[in-house]
């Protein structure tokens, strides 16, 4: 190559990899859940032999950040927000035996650059089989998750739920009592399942505030 091909071809290059170095990195969305009319819901299941204890929250609050193809988030549900049917039973759950209300107020899930199988695409479900890291009384743990999200474009029917970019998450997991330390009762063993199956049904936007 001759000295004037070379420097021609370092000339075309210099501006293409200044330009490159110029771009800003991939800017991220980012996603508040916190519902000021209460419509997302938090429910459980306790199935045991004698008695079925279904629970429910309408209290979440939490951010989902999508940046690069990965998601990372944290919700957390005050555990006072729970609510069983039963106010006698909805204070033993509160109470320091069970969740330790006082102690431990909220029920805490993480979550931190869960790859997604593909791109967000308005109205179009991504379900991702993944793990986050559970705080409930006191205890952290990691435990599978199986989750669903849908990205929703701001638009004039939209904006009847709520404004901005809409993104709903709906989830699926287990928590087992005595790993989170909460012990059943020999009386208890037959009313209370030993395991809380959850779902979850939220909404973030892009123009909720924290």
């Amino acid at each position: 190559m001759s000295v004037r091909s070379a420097v021609l071809m370092l000339a075309a290059v210099l501006p293409l990899a200044a330009n490159a170095q110029a771009m800003p990195p991939a800017s991220a969305q980012t996603f508040i859940f916190n519902d000021g009319l209460h419509r997302d819901t938090v429910s459980f299941m306790l199935d045991a032999p004698l008695e079925v204890i279904n629970g429910l929250s309408n209290h979440i609050q939490g951010e989902v950040v999508v940046r690069n193809g990965k998601a990372t988030g944290k919700f957390s549900v005050p555990v006072k927000s729970i609510k069983t049917g039963n106010e006698t039973r909805d204070g033993h759950l509160q109470n320091d035996r069970w969740l330790d209300a006082a102690k431990y107020p909220d029920i805490v899930f993480e979550f931190k650059d869960v790859a997604l199988p593909g791109a967000f695409e308005p109205g179009k479900s991504l379900k991702v089989q993944t793990k986050g890291t559970f705080t409930v009384h006191g205890v952290t743990r990691e435990e599978p998750v199986e989750v669903s999200a849908f990205l929703f474009k701001e638009s004039a029917e939209t904006k009847h739920r709520a404004p901005g970019d809409l993104l709903r998450v709906r989830a699926k997991f287990r928590i087992p009592l005595e790993s989170y330390g909460i012990k059943r009762t020999e009386a208890l063993l037959l009313k209370v399942g030993e395991t809380a199956e959850v779902s979850v049904d939220a909404w973030g936007s892009t123009q909720f505030k924290p």
